[in-house]
């Protein structure tokens, strides 16, 4: 499974000192890349989260709203890794 340094929310908070705001930036960003490239082909955006690094309360808010952004696009699979590995698993199996 894809590990993402790039957003990570450890390394953007602590190590790159970004704000909320900042965070909600990059991962939309990252997000709308990752959706325009998604045409020619499938893509997996990993968003890194710790409990202890984004799920602070001055913080929190601003992954809710990334999150709301990114599910309001059309063919969007939030998922997690497990359910990757379990698709990737059952179409090699029917391939």
């Amino acid at each position: 499974m894809p590990y993402s340094v790039e957003l990570n929310d450890i390394m953007l908070f602590t190590g790159h000192g970004l704000t909320g705001e900042d965070f909600y930036r990059t991962v939309v960003d990252q997000f709308d890349q990752f959706y325009k490239d998604a045409d020619h082909s499938g893509r997996v955006m990993a968003l890194c989260l710790h409990p202890f690094g984004v799920n602070q309360p001055s913080r929190h808010k601003y992954l809710e709203k990334a999150l709301e952004y990114i599910t309001a696009h059309e063919g969007v699979w939030l998922t997690t890794s497990d359910d990757i590995a379990e698709h990737y698993s059952a179409s090699r199996k029917s391939a």
